[in-house]
């Protein structure tokens, strides 16, 4: 008989059995690339979160002190020998409350780093506390059409000048005002000098503006009783926000019951009150006004899945600079007042009220986790950065006799 074409048993066993072990490898290979490959994004999104938030942080940290008194800024105050304040101080809270606590109640001043250690939430995955800190810079970005700035001028000026401050004008002479009826004070501005309501730059409800005589620029005010260190002028100033900007108007108004707690305290120093000359006439000296900005940094645990690095300006709603942030550590460096030749204690986590205002460096350590576990283990994947940023409006100092 003719014998019938194909495979025999024992071929198609064996081709079965090749094309197993090649599709075993191959699914293989595979599995590994996969896994390589979501490990890779894993530790990648872990990466732009650390780089995200240390990007945020560093920004504003070297911008610490830029363009606000050397010694800080005065708040309101019970003055005498021994003063106490009461001002909000931004910061982790517990949802649904809002309630974020005080600035030390012996600080009359607020300095221009504000630390503070082991303050924030502790996080489920880190197991510690979490710092937080608070800087303040002066705002340069509020430039109008003409290219003025808000304290390029004076308020009002009383002088032999030209009204106005137009670019032809040789002798700006600004036209603004301050009054203060009752417990509401308004700031109106000349036209020609500042237009502030144009553009993003726009001054806010919710906004800081630091009112100073002139001659409080460079001034070392005190920021607490154990801090002596004073310049030759010490000036005034007071530090308001913004209630309202009516519209159509080139003006702001400060009223009481304000989120920070300035307006309108009642205190008998570090308010509105004691920069009019005299003090409580309602009639102010040569003023020029400042937009500040205060910028809080803290671990935000709501989610206890997804810890969260918060930034936060003044008292507005705080955004997310960083996902999946578990710990946020700043330790400092401190010039030691009156070292000749100047020298630093280096890496403090927690500085004393007398040394917050010698603050040169600040080295900032973030911890992160994957946003997923890593397929293969079951496990997160963690990472941390470090960065050191030098204070620019801080970090001079004479290293010389």
């Amino acid at each position: 008989m003719k014998r019938s074409a194909g495979f025999s048993l024992v071929e198609i066993l064996v081709a079965v059995s090749l094309m197993g072990i090649i599709m075993a490898a191959t699914l293989g290979t595979l599995t590994t690339a996969i896994n390589a490959t979501q490990g890779i994004t894993l530790m990648a999104d872990t990466q732009e979160n650390l780089r995200a938030g240390l990007n945020y942080m560093s920004r504003d940290l070297i911008q610490a002190g830029e363009g606000i008194p050397q010694g800080g800024i005065t708040i309101p105050n019970s003055g005498g020998t021994t003063p106490t304040s009461a001002v909000t101080r931004p910061g982790p809270y517990t949802a649904p409350a809002t309630s974020f606590g005080n600035f030390p109640s012996e600080w009359t001043a607020l300095p221009a780093v504000t630390p503070g250690p082991l303050k924030g939430p502790t996080t489920t995955t880190s197991g510690v506390a979490s710092d937080m800190v608070t800087v303040m810079y002066a705002d340069t970005t509020l430039v109008d059409t003409n290219n003025h700035w808000l304290n390029e001028f004076p308020i009002y000026l009383k002088s032999t000048g030209t009204p106005g401050c137009a670019s032809t004008n040789a002798t700006p002479q600004p036209q603004g005002s301050i009054s203060t009826s009752g417990t509401t004070t308004t700031v109106t501005f000349d036209t020609t000098c500042i237009i502030i309501g144009a553009g993003n730059t726009a001054i806010q409800p919710g906004d800081l503006i630091l009112l100073q005589n002139n001659n409080t620029i460079g001034a070392n005010i005190n920021v607490t009783t154990t801090d002596t260190d004073v310049s030759d002028s010490s000036g005034h100033m007071a530090l308001l926000t913004v209630s309202n900007v009516p519209s159509g108007g080139n003006s702001i108004v400060f009223s009481s019951s304000d989120a920070f707690n300035l307006n309108a305290s009642g205190q008998p120093a570090g308010t509105i009150a004691q920069i009019m000359s005299p003090p409580s006439s309602g009639t102010f000296p040569t003023t020029t006004a400042t937009r500040v900005w205060m910028v809080t940094y803290y671990i935000d645990n709501t989610n206890p899945q997804r810890p969260q690095l918060m930034r936060e300006v003044n008292l507005n709603p705080p955004q997310a600079v960083g996902e999946v942030i578990e710990n946020l550590q700043v330790f400092y460096d401190i010039l030691n007042a009156g070292s000749s030749p100047a020298s630093v204690t280096p890496e403090v986590e927690a500085p004393s009220d007398a040394q917050i205002a010698y603050i040169r460096d600040a080295y900032v350590l973030l911890y992160a986790r994957s946003e997923n576990t890593y397929a293969q283990s079951g496990a997160y994947f963690r990472n941390n950065l470090e960065t050191v940023v030098s204070m620019r409006g801080l970090d001079f100092y004479n290293e010389f006799d």
